[in-house]
């Protein structure tokens, strides 16, 4: 049970005092508040659909095609000259960076900031622990590489969006800076080992 209400401010941790002030300004501030709901709900299933499409146009050989949209003709970094193999990676490369960090989750079980402090996060959330890294962050980070492999201007985009993504979770009171961070670094590290150096 808290007893916030019958101590000073400063017997507050620092944390609950920052983010009750953050979470009141989204709440007092309807754009603002849509906005991050949007990025928060919907911007990873906008990321996984672009990994569909990724997948759809490797399977289709359109990064080996000369018919291939301009913005990804000649801007990529495909090393492989088949695209049944490239297809390949961007499918295994994700599933098996996906199944290591969900057993690096579990085996650290961090807890969630809801969960270590008094604080109610913007949007609900029932998990608990297993808050390091962030799965959203890292999922999305990995496909953002599978991008950036094929393509670097729809990459760097797709990292963009991760960097929101990212943004949203700490906001909304799921996860610390050092989770996301750590969901970030995991998906390049992973993007790196399975599609540039495997």
């Amino acid at each position: 049970m808290s007893n916030t209400g019958s101590t000073n401010s400063q017997d507050i941790p620092a944390y609950e005092r920052r983010y009750k002030k953050i979470s009141e300004w989204f709440i007092n501030s309807k754009p603002a508040f849509l906005i991050l709901k949007f990025i928060y709900k919907y911007m990873a299933y906008l990321i996984a659909l672009a990994y569909i499409l990724l997948i759809i146009m490797s399977f289709r050989g359109t990064f080996f095609s000369e018919t291939t949209p301009l913005i990804l003709k000649n801007s990529g970094m495909v090393i492989e000259t088949d695209s049944t193999l490239l297809t390949a990676k961007l499918i295994l490369t994700p599933f098996t960076s996906f199944i290591l960090v969900s057993v690096i989750r579990k085996c650290i079980d961090a807890r969630r900031p809801y969960e270590k402090y008094d604080i109610k996060p913007l949007f609900i959330k029932e998990t608990k622990g297993e808050s390091m890294p962030s799965r959203h962050v890292f999922s999305i980070t990995i496909i953002a590489m599978c991008w950036l492999y094929v393509s670097v201007p729809a990459g760097i985009i797709m990292l963009v969006l991760v960097a929101l993504m990212a943004v949203s979770r700490v906001l909304a009171g799921v996860h610390f800076i050092r989770d996301v961070a750590a969901g970030f670094a995991v998906g390049i590290l992973c993007g790196i080992i399975g599609l540039w150096l495997i």
